[in-house]
C-alpha cells in the first residue's frame, strides 16, 4: 500500500490519470474533473502545490487538457494520449496496482462523490457552491474575453459587442438556471472569430454535457 513517505510525484500523476479514466467512463468525455478533489481522494497526503504542477506536467506531455481557475483551482480531461496511457497501464506500475487495488489509494463513498465536473446545467451537486462547479467554464470566458481585448484584427466596435456578449454568457453561466437558448444565441457569433474559436467550442462541449 503506497504511503505518504513512497508515493512519488510521478506516481501521484498516474493516480489522477487512472482516476480520470474512470470518472470520464462514468460522466462521459470532454467533461472537467476537478483536480484537487481527486487529490483528496488519495489515503495518502500530498503537499497542495503538487496538484498545480501535475495540472503543468498532464498539460505538456500531452495526458490532459488543463484549465487552472482563480485560487489554485485545477480541472482536467484526458486526451487520447492519456486513455492509452491508463489503458495500457504504463509508467510506474501504480495504475496497473490501482486497477487491481483501487481502495488502496482512493477512499471515496460512491464513485465521484467528491469530484466536482465541470457541469453547468443547473442546480448544485455534492454541496459544491455554483462559483467551483462553473470554474471550468467560467475560466474558459476569461481566456476569451482576453484573446478578444488582444485580437488586432477586429475592429474596436466589433470587439465591444463581442466583449459584451462573452459578459452575458459569463452572466447565464453565473446563474443556477442558465437559459440554454439565450446561451446559444450568444455562442454563434462568437464561433465565427478564428482566435477564439478553439475556446469557443470548449465552452459549447461544457454546455452541451448533461
Amino acid at each position: 500500500m503506497a504511503t505518504q513517505s513512497t508515493l512519488k510525484f510521478s506516481e501521484f500523476i498516474e493516480l489522477i490519470l487512472a482516476r480520470l479514466y474512470e470518472l470520464e467512463r462514468i460522466a462521459g468525455p470532454g467533461v472537467l474533473f476537478d483536480v484537487n478533489a481527486i487529490a483528496k481522494e488519495l489515503t495518502v497526503g500530498i503537499p497542495s502545490q503538487w496538484v498545480f504542477d501535475a495540472g503543468k506536467v498532464l498539460e505538456s506531455r500531452g495526458w490532459a487538457q488543463v484549465a487552472f481557475t482563480f485560487g489554485g483551482g485545477c480541472h482536467a480531461r484526458l486526451t487520447g494520449e492519456g486513455r492509452l496511457y491508463v489503458e495500457e497501464e504504463r509508467g510506474t506500475g501504480i495504475i496497473r496496482r490501482y486497477h487491481a487495488a483501487p481502495a488502496q489509494f482512493i477512499s471515496v463513498s460512491g464513485v465521484g462523490n467528491h469530484v466536482v465536473v465541470g457541469d453547468i446545467s443547473g442546480g448544485i451537486s455534492h454541496g459544491a457552491s455554483i462559483e467551483r462547479e462553473r470554474a471550468p467554464a467560467l475560466e474558459i470566458l476569461r481566456q476569451v474575453k482576453e484573446v478578444l481585448r488582444h485580437d488586432a484584427s477586429l475592429p474596436d466596435n466589433e470587439r465591444a459587442d463581442l466583449l459584451m456578449d462573452a459578459e452575458m454568457i459569463e452572466g447565464q453561466v453565473r446563474k443556477r438556471e442558465p437559459n440554454r437558448a439565450a446561451l446559444a444565441a450568444l455562442l454563434e457569433p462568437l464561433s465565427h472569430v478564428a482566435s477564439i474559436s478553439a475556446l469557443v467550442a470548449d465552452l459549447i462541449r461544457l454546455f452541451n454535457n448533461p
